[in-house]
Formats: structure tokens, sequence, C-alpha cells
């Protein structure tokens, strides 16, 4: 079939040791999980279901800083960021030893670690500032393929565009301030011909533009359902939860391609959560870069839009449309999902980051 699923091999896994200074009452990052039963605390919505059989332990814990392969910083960063003695004493620790601190980072910061000798995994940052010792990981997305069927029929009617999510205002400073951190990127954009600088936009603008777009046009069918919050923190929703999520993925089942754009972050986590349904996302490219492009063949089954074509969509998708056959479309499908199987889960992802980047 090419792409991915001739590419692929099964990772064989090699057990590495790790050695850390752990923070009383500070969630332990998910890599540990396997090693030390608690608790995930988290206001993420449905991202403990991202670990639910995350039971073999991809490193074992030594005490002895000296003997471990690297060093690891065992709390999300955003959560120690500002402990600077930690920091420090962590950075110490391991140039004391000559050993390399691993850093995971989940949430929307593009800023420096500050913690020298370390490798960072993070959810998000744009491609043209990604610094050597960074990696993009995937976002800690639950497996959804057991909700139901993913595989949908060619047909010979337009194409469906999903969206479920948070595209209207709360209130008028969300207005307000959506518009002003849009206004200098559109309009440096509009005076210089520059349209990536709009990558730098937050997502609620982004997606209001295309969605109202879309929304008109008769080249591709709509299947949005517009919410006024973010629906996946426990701090913003305002649905219940339960509800929220079966609308959700019921929104994907009953799309051909699913709309992903960023967010405050600049990552998608609907992306991954689509490709576990072996749906095809419609990315848009603001200035992304996407986790193990050198090993995924994210062509085979993603439509990538340049910012620059964001009120084209349309037109793009339903061209595509028209070219593909049944078996091209039911192989594109299979191919998002193998991805995500393969590489893209959480699980995965961590076991392919140990063997071959730590």
């Amino acid at each position: 079939m090419g792409g991915i699923l001739a590419c692929y091999k099964p990772i064989l896994h090699i057990v590495k040791s790790v050695f850390f200074e752990r923070l009383p009452g500070v969630p332990l990052v998910p890599l540990l999980l396997p090693n030390i039963q608690e608790d995930l605390p988290t206001r993420q919505l449905f991202q403990k279901e991202a670990f639910r059989d995350f039971t073999a332990p991809l490193v074992t814990i030594e005490a002895d800083p000296a003997r471990a392969d690297v060093h690891l910083l065992p709390h999300n960063y955003p959560l120690v960021s500002g402990n600077a003695q930690y920091l420090r004493r962590c950075q110490e620790t391991a140039a004391r030893h000559g050993k390399k601190i691993v850093v995971f980072w989940n949430g929307d910061g593009t800023g420096p670690v500050a913690l020298d000798n370390a490798i960072v995994f993070r959810t998000s940052q744009y491609d043209s500032k990604l610094r050597k010792n960074e990696y993009i990981m995937p976002a800690y997305a639950e497996d959804l393929k057991g909700k139901g069927l993913f595989v949908r029929d060619k047909t010979d009617t337009p194409p469906v565009i999903g969206f479920c999510g948070w595209a209207q205002y709360k209130n008028a400073k969300n207005a307000v301030g959506s518009f002003l951190q849009a206004l200098p990127h559109e309009a440096y954009a509009l005076l210089t011909g520059y349209p990536q600088s709009q990558s730098f936009i937050k997502g609620l603008w982004l997606r209001r533009r295309i969605l109202a777009h879309l929304s008109r046009s008769k080249r591709i069918r709509t299947n949005f359902r517009i919410r006024s919050s973010h629906s996946a923190h426990a701090k913003t929703i305002r649905l219940n939860p339960a509800q929220a999520r079966r609308e959700y993925i019921d929104n994907m089942l009953a799309s051909d391609f699913v709309l992903c754009v960023r967010g405050d972050g600049n990552y998608s986590l609907r992306f991954y959560e689509a490709l576990s349904l072996g749906r095809v996302p419609i990315l848009l490219n603001t200035d992304v870069r996407l986790p193990l492009e050198d090993i995924v063949e994210y062509s085979d089954f993603v439509l990538k839009m340049h910012i620059a074509d964001m009120l084209r969509i349309d037109e793009i998708v339903a061209e595509f449309w028209e070219q593909q056959t049944e078996q091209s479309w039911f192989i594109m499908q299979l191919k998002a999902r193998d991805a995500f199987e393969k590489f893209l889960s959480p699980p995965r992802f961590l076991a392919y980051a140990v063997d071959h980047l730590f």
C-alpha cells in the first residue's frame, strides 16, 4: 500500500533507566504511570482515557544519578517552570553526572525550557522556531476507535466536512480580545503579502473565518456543531461532559473530513482524535511541525492546507474528493488509523521516544 503501512516495522522496545527528583504533591508525567501507580489529576477532560491501557513500563527508575541512562523532569514543565530553585537543582545534578534531562511540555506554550542539556518533547511550537533539542509530540488524545465504526464509503455526493467545538465568542470581552490579538497579524499579512503571519493568530478567530466561509459553500456539505466554550476542560465546559463527548465523537463519525485548526497553542488535539477514528483531517498549516515527520507519511492521509488557502478549503477538498476512488478513499482512512495506532497514540509515541530519541 506504500507510505506508512509499507515502511512500518515493529518497535523492539529497549528499556532505559531514568533518575529524577520528585516534588511532593505535583503530578507525574504520564511516562511514569506504569511505574508509579497513582491517579492522573488533570483538568483536561478525557485525558486519563489516553493512558487507560498504558500499563507496561517503558523505563526503569534508578536511584543513583550516576547510573541512570538519562535524568528526567518528572513533572509537566508548566507545573514547575516557576520553581527556579528546583530546576537549578535538577540541572546541577545532571551536569555533575554528564547526563541529559528529558522534559515533557504538554500545553500551549512555545517559549524555551530553562534547562541546559535538555531533550524537550512538547505539543506546541512553530516549525520555524523549533529548537535543535525539541521534538513535537502528539497531544494526549484518547483512542476513540472503540466508540464506533471508522470507515466511510466514498459517495458521488459532495463530501462532508465536520466540526464540533468552540467557535462562538463567550462574551464581548472574548470577542474584543480575539480581534485585538488577530489585528496586527492580519494587517501585516495584508500589507506585506505574507500570509504566514496569520499563523500566529489564535484558533478561535481562524475557526470562525473558515467555518463562516464553508457554511456558504455549495461544493461541500457541512456538519457543524458550534459551541461557545472549550468543552475539553473542566473550567470551561458548559455541557454535561458525557453528552459533550458523545456529540463530539458522533460529529466525526458522521463526517468524511474533520476540520482541524490550532487552538491557543499551535497544535490540535482534534487532529489526533480524528486519526484514531480513521478520519481524514483537514489541517490548517499554521507553521506546524507534526510528530515524527521523517517517519510518518502524513501526506497519505492528511489534507494539509496552506494558511493562504484557508478561504479556498471547500474548493480544494471538493477537487480532491472528485479524484478519489472507492479503494483510494478506503486506504486513506486505514492509513490514518494505522498512523495513530503505531506511532501517534500517546503510549506508542512514548515507546518510540524512549527507544530512539532519549
